[in-house]
């Protein structure tokens, strides 16, 4: 037996409704499961963006990783993920993402070993990288 990969990264949200949204429309991240609601634990039963229950991934077909939406239970303090988003062109998504009042902690810029990086957050202070590799070879639509 072998680890495969990984499935699912959970991010801690305020509003599962919103993060939906934001995933969706600014990152452009397909929604790929809106489960049940805790009250009603069967997972034959899908939500709806307007009406999420507790389960909700958005991302690719697996087995492509996706992002977890966790609602906020306890006061937990936002900051760096540690999670990177990967994109063809970097400065494209940087100026359409700013467009949609994303804040970037710092623009595109090139690394030492040749890939562009920049920061940002979403609406709950999480932070995230963005990523343009070398070559996009597997990452390639």
């Amino acid at each position: 037996m072998a680890i495969l990969g990984i499935d699912t990264v959970a991010i801690v949200v305020a509003d599962g409704r919103k993060a939906i949204a934001w995933f969706r429309d600014v990152l452009g991240l397909d929604i790929a499961y809106i489960g049940p609601s805790e009250s009603n634990p069967d997972p034959s039963v899908q939500r709806t963006p307007e009406n999420p229950g507790h389960w909700i991934e958005l991302g690719p077909t697996r087995p492509g990783t996706r992002v977890h939406i966790c609602e906020l239970r306890d006061e937990v303090e936002p900051g760096p993920t540690g999670i990177t988003f990967v994109t063809s062109d970097i400065h494209a998504d940087y100026e359409r993402m700013r467009a949609k009042g994303v804040k970037f902690l710092y623009p595109p810029k090139r690394m030492d070993w040749g890939e562009w990086l920049c920061e940002f957050e979403d609406p709950d202070g999480n932070q995230f990288d963005l990523k343009q590799p070398i070559d996009p070879g597997p990452w390639r639509s």
